[in-house]
């Protein structure tokens, strides 16, 4: 296709414009014939549909489900069946099933004990076993506090078992752990 086009005035004198633009016809035919040829290549190469996935190599990750078991040298306490007493101590979590998006997952925690001068918990941490690192955040709270309770957000990098870990005035440390599903990572 010749994209200058001569033409001549009245007068005799040589115009020549140059003209770039594309028919919307020559776009239809070289879209079908570029999609052709494209879908041809393909079949003819014979590429599964999945070869860029096994390029990658998205391979399973194993989920990590052991359980916290000392922290700063103390000790920490699973405990299957707690007595009355023991249920006061060990630390409620409150996460969702399904976090849509590992970057931000809500996690409130609380311990029922009351908060007095001679037993309080003095420190609540957030561990999970697959992130990078293992610690994700620790509180310190006192007596003045009134209540053990705390609100946040976490960055979970895949589907895991988050475990909170309440340590009190007197050096016990007791845990606790809960199932996330992770949607989206984070990490």
């Amino acid at each position: 296709m010749n994209k200058n086009i001569r033409q001549f005035a009245d007068d005799g004198e040589k115009i020549v414009l140059n003209t770039n633009k594309i028919t919307r016809r020559d776009f239809i035919k070289k879209t079908i014939l570029t999609t052709a040829l494209t879908i041809g290549a393909s079949s003819i190469l014979n590429v599964p549909r999945d070869s860029f996935a096994k390029s990658i190599s998205l391979k399973p990750v194993k989920m990590k489900t052991n359980y916290v078991k000392t922290i700063n040298g103390k000790e920490v306490k699973w405990i299957a069946n707690p007595t009355a007493e023991e249920k006061l101590l060990i630390p409620k979590i409150s996460l969702p099933l399904i976090a849509q998006d590992g970057a931000m997952v809500p996690i409130k925690m609380e311990a029922k004990k009351p908060q007095t001068d001679n037993l309080y918990l003095k420190t609540f941490y957030i561990c999970d076993l697959n992130n990078p690192h293992l610690l994700l955040g620790s509180f310190d709270l006192t007596p003045f506090n009134g209540k053990a309770y705390i609100s946040t957000r976490i960055k979970l990098m895949q589907e895991s078992y988050v475990q909170v870990l309440a340590e009190y005035s007197n050096n016990e440390v007791y845990g606790a752990r809960k199932l996330v599903k992770v949607t989206v990572g984070g990490c």
